[in-house]
């Protein structure tokens, strides 16, 4: 090698030194940068050039260093155990937001739960029973009559208002993923780019792992990572994002829940009407899940819930009028209704109470006279029966608080295996001060070794150049 590739070989050290220190304060600057994966300079050592001429030296040594990237140091696994709990934690979070809204919504137990008013209201004909011909003890059941059927439509209201409250956020949900989606497509383009034109993409690829940890808390979403810098995202195991390109979802399906049985809200491809999006996580898909259609097995949580509502509303009717047919009332009349039901509205918002007054109620066995108390007895005792309202009731309230209880124990869970892997991520992936400042010290020494070699070599050309042939003059 010539004296002035000396200089050469000690550049290369000044530039990768300059690298390691502008890598360094790029990482310093980003210390509190949300997403940020700290980088390091990639050097490799450059090999000896060629001999030429008889009178090069046999041994030559290399060249110096070269620059070979800028490296980003993520954790590809760790990245995806990260999406894939941040997929449980969105799914989780959205059920037990549900769950809790349905549980408050039964006000049990407490005064205003209905299983107080169903009290109220057994305790009322039992009232009436004792005091048949009391004017004011018909008041009082007639009251207690009203007040329990205000209490079940408001129990049907209220999982009207979760439902409405629920697909109004699925619809944004769908809203941000899509807008996701085109976000992580523009980046990927401008990845392969960058990537193609050997320019540094890691701040690119930072962010697109944001939006991606957005988009699996959303939808469950998987990553699949091309050669080219891309990144193709499934949903369900249908491209989400494929290269620049994007498939949009949709939501459809039923605006109001009394429309939510026979047309179900669901998740679809907007460039393929009819079909499913199938949505493994997050909470688009907790979200979409308690929107179903209720059913047997369990169904949508919400639309369970109101047709528990429905059922209870029928129930209560069918039982008490089933009795109240065949009593009496002060003035002999029989076969008359105590419950029914208004036309073209849901069971528990249609139900009524048909007497107005003491004449309407049947609280005699017929023939026994119009001081007779005994069906009224006999209606009373339904509060206590084992097939009777209270007993359904109770059985959904505790279906409803064990539900209840499982989805916040699993959004806590949820919660924590997340924050878990994301600790986990950062441990291997943020910039740690300390580390950078040593790293700075070696780079700046290394800069100084470079230079002082430069400076050696200046020396020798300067004794060449200027000093060469001066003997004896």
């Amino acid at each position: 090698m010539s004296t002035f590739g000396g200089l050469s070989t000690a550049y290369t050290g000044l530039a990768a030194a300059r690298a390691g220190i502008d890598t360094i304060g790029q990482n310093m600057a980003n210390v509190n940068t949300e997403g940020y994966t700290r980088q390091r300079v990639s050097q490799s050592a450059n090999g000896s050039l060629a001999g030429i001429g008889p009178l090069d030296t046999l041994f030559r040594g290399g060249t110096g260093v070269s620059v070979d990237m800028i490296q980003r140091l993520g954790n590809a696994l760790l990245e995806s155990r990260v999406r894939n709990a941040s997929a449980s934690s969105g799914y989780a979070d959205m059920t037990s937001t549900v769950q809790d809204a349905l549980e408050t919504a039964l006000h049990e137990p407490g005064d205003t739960g209905l299983a107080s008013k169903l009290h109220d209201f057994w305790a009322a004909w039992q009232n009436v029973a004792n005091h048949p011909a009391d004017p004011s003890a018909a008041g009082v059941l007639l009251e207690a009559a009203t007040t329990l059927s205000s209490r079940i439509a408001q129990g049907y209201n209220d999982a009207v208002s979760t439902f409405s409250a629920t697909r109004s956020q699925a619809q944004g949900m769908v809203v941000q993923v899509n807008a996701l989606a085109t976000q992580v497509a523009q980046l990927n383009d401008q990845i392969r780019q960058a990537t193609a034109a050997g320019q540094s993409p890691n701040e690119m690829l930072d962010q697109r792992a944001r939006l991606t940890n957005s988009l699996a808390n959303l939808t469950g979403a998987t990553v699949v990572d091309r050669a080219d810098g891309s990144a193709d995202v499934l949903v369900g195991g249908n491209p989400l994002v494929t290269g620049n390109k994007t498939h949009t979802l949709v939501l459809t399906g039923a605006a109001i829940m009394n429309d939510a049985n026979t047309l179900p809200v669901q998740l679809e491809w907007a460039n393929s009407p009819g079909r499913s999006a199938e949505l493994t996580g997050g909470a688009l898909a907790a979200a979409v899940g308690a929107l179903a259609p209720g059913s047997a097995s369990g169904g949508g949580s919400i639309l369970s819930a109101a047709d528990t509502y429905n059922a209870l509303a029928t129930q209560l009717a069918t039982q008490v009028n089933a009795i109240h047919r065949t009593g009496a009332t002060s003035t002999g009349t029989t076969n008359l209704d105590f419950f029914s039901f208004a036309a073209g509205k849901p069971a528990a918002l249609g139900l009524t109470i048909v007497p107005t007054d003491v004449s309407g109620i049947a609280a005699a066995t017929p023939g026994k006279g119009g001081l007779d108390g005994s069906l009224a007895d006999t209606i009373a005792a339904l509060g206590t029966s084992a097939t009777g309202p209270d007993a359904a009731w109770s059985d959904f309230v505790v279906r409803i608080g064990i539900a209840t209880a499982k989805a916040t124990d699993q959004a806590k869970t949820a919660t924590q295996a997340a924050a878990s892997a994301t600790s986990k991520l950062l441990s291997e992936t943020s910039v740690d001060m300390d580390e950078e400042t040593t790293s700075l010290i070696t780079y700046q020494h290394a800069y100084q070794g470079a230079a002082r070699v430069m400076t050696a070599i200046d020396e020798m050309l300067d004794t060449l150049i200027n000093r060469t042939g001066l003997v004896g003059r």
